[in-house]
């Protein structure tokens, strides 16, 4: 994989986070957003973190692996 196809890889990954990340924002300060309540039950919202934590550790793995990053641990 070249940089080229890496940093669009993290880059879709980051706007996906970023949608998700709105939407749940919108759905815990639901009157601030115009909502009379939530839209998403609990469970959903835990089910939409657990995805944006997902897609960001992917981001982040892959910039490990082509080195762009230092992994923390190692150094």
């Amino acid at each position: 994989m070249n940089n080229d196809q890496l940093i669009c890889n993290v880059e879709s990954k980051l706007i996906q986070v970023r949608s998700m990340a709105k939407i749940a924002l919108d759905n815990t300060n639901y009157k601030c957003a115009g909502y009379d309540e939530p839209f998403i039950e609990q469970a959903d919202m835990s089910n939409l973190l657990w995805v944006i934590v997902d897609l960001v550790e992917q981001a982040f793995d892959e910039l490990q692996e082509y080195g762009l990053t230092e992994d923390k641990n190692n150094g």
